[in-house]
């Protein structure tokens, strides 16, 4: 792949970069005419998703520009890590892997000057060009910042993407989701009666926002980040906190998080396609802002550019799983239907009798916010929606094929859940289907073949000649 004479590990760790590359590499859309953040920013980027990353130069009331669309296709994403798409989830996996043998192998440097903090502004969010992208959202969001909190017991850094709704010049209102370490730090800062304090990185890079987007991992988890490149990435004292931000970062907003204090947050449009509702949440007080120079805030439209950070940090973790204790199973593929978090589809080679359904079991295990499994052939092509549903059709059989797992756990976001009456945790019904072949008459189920032919040896013309 052309590199465009920038670095894999530039092009991961430094947005500028990153967008740079785009330009050179033909996936950079200039939006530049003036546009509204209020609605009409979102509007365009989702008439524009998947054809390019886009950039709009004119935001009003603004003087910095706004990126949207950098994750919403997996071939671009690929690019920007010189692999194809389909090896990225494994790039992923491997540095989590590199960083759980040696976590101390690549310790980035604390810095008082970097370009992160090249302007130390008021703290003032207004002045930001925070969208507001769907139409009954409660207010302009940061959905695409990294918050970087210390774990109160331990000392170690977290980091963790939410989404943040400005409600003043100075003040967000914010989600937490159910099993988030950030969670377990608040509450343990309000058992003391203290803030907590966070860093929140905006346009922080790939690498870093991939790390931030990992569940589960604990202390240091940015230290992925640094195996991903292979070199640590900087981070750079705060203003006012006693938090570190990525030092390439364009944007970081030091803030508090208040003690016992709750704030309406929501409406917001979700992962799901539907709208989260509003609720009393958390609250943080702005203390500093500072940026680069020339900074281009990083935002995100719920829809593909979720679902495929979610699948990319995921599929590989899942196929590793299930590889260690079934030599057959050949891929995992999370499909944009299924919003990234919901449904899998498991390509299998020659499966004995009866491992489709402990497969749908143990994938359910390793990745639990999943509500459909599919199993398939090695002659379905998992990437394809018509070849999958095609399998179901005609190799599942409901009647021995099905499995229905009631009241297990599910993500809260996804309206199905029953939520608990705490709002921590909800259930939902999860099922599985084998739609392999049935064992005792493959020849039933043998695919109709043609003979493979090189169109460039023959002369064709027409409308149908692609």
């Amino acid at each position: 792949m052309n590199d465009h004479g920038i670095s894999v590990a530039d092009r991961l760790s430094d947005l500028t970069a990153c967008i740079d590359f785009l330009d050179r590499a033909g996936q950079l859309i200039r939006v530049r005419s003036e546009v509204d953040p209020v609605f009409e920013l979102a509007g365009i980027a989702r008439q524009l998703e998947g054809t390019g990353c886009v950039l709009f130069e004119r935001v009003r009331g603004s003087r910095f520009p706004v990126l949207c669309g950098l994750l919403a296709d997996r071939d671009t994403v690929g690019q920007l890590f010189a692999l194809p798409a389909a090896q990225v989830p494994f790039a992923i996996a491997d540095a989590v892997s590199a960083w759980k043998k040696a976590p101390a192998a690549l310790v980035p440097r604390l810095l008082d000057q970097a370009p992160a903090n090249e302007v130390i502004a008021a703290p003032d969010l207004q002045a930001l060009p925070i969208p507001q992208h769907a139409l009954k959202d409660g207010g302009r969001y940061l959905d695409a910042s990294l918050v970087v909190a210390r774990n109160p017991r331990s000392g170690g850094l977290n980091i963790s993407v939410h989404r943040m709704m400005v409600t003043g010049r100075d003040r967000l209102s914010f989600l937490i989701d159910p099993g988030r370490h950030l969670g377990d730090y608040v509450q343990i800062a309000e058992e003391r009666g203290v803030p907590l304090e966070v860093s929140i990185c905006n346009g922080a890079g790939l690498a870093a926002w991939f790390a931030g987007a990992l569940p589960r991992l604990g202390d240091n988890k940015h230290h992925v980040a640094h195996h991903l490149i292979g070199r640590p990435l900087d981070m750079v004292r705060g203003q006012t906190v006693n938090v570190p931000a990525f030092a390439n970062s364009q944007f970081v907003i030091e803030a508090e998080v208040l003690p016992g204090l709750r704030e309406d947050e929501g409406p917001f449009g979700e992962v799901t396609g539907f709208y989260g509702g509003r609720d009393r949440r958390w609250v943080m007080q702005v203390k500093a802002i500072t940026h680069r120079k020339s900074p281009v805030l990083h935002t995100v439209l719920s829809g593909p550019e979720v679902w495929n950070t979610v699948g990319l940090t995921a599929e590989a973790a899942i196929y590793r799983a299930l590889k260690a204790r079934h030599p057959e199973v050949t891929a995992v593929f999370l499909p944009p239907g299924g919003c990234g978090f919901y449904v899998a589809v498991i390509q299998v080679d020659a499966p004995a009798p009866g491992a489709g359904q402990q497969i749908i079991r143990e994938a359910f295990a390793a990745f639990r916010s999943l509500q459909r499994v599919v199993v398939v052939d090695s002659d379905v092509n998992i990437f394809d929606p018509v070849d999958v549903d095609w399998a179901i059709t005609t190799r599942f059989n409901a009647d021995t094929g099905l499995l229905i797992l009631p009241g297990e756990e599910g993500h809260i976001l996804n309206p199905m859940v029953s939520i608990a009456e705490d709002g921590k945790s909800g259930t939902v019904t999860k099922i599985g289907m084998d739609a392999t072949v049935p064992p005792g008459d493959p020849a039933r189920f043998e695919r109709v073949g043609y003979q493979p032919v090189d169109l460039r040896d023959h002369d064709i013309s027409g409308s149908g000649r692609r």
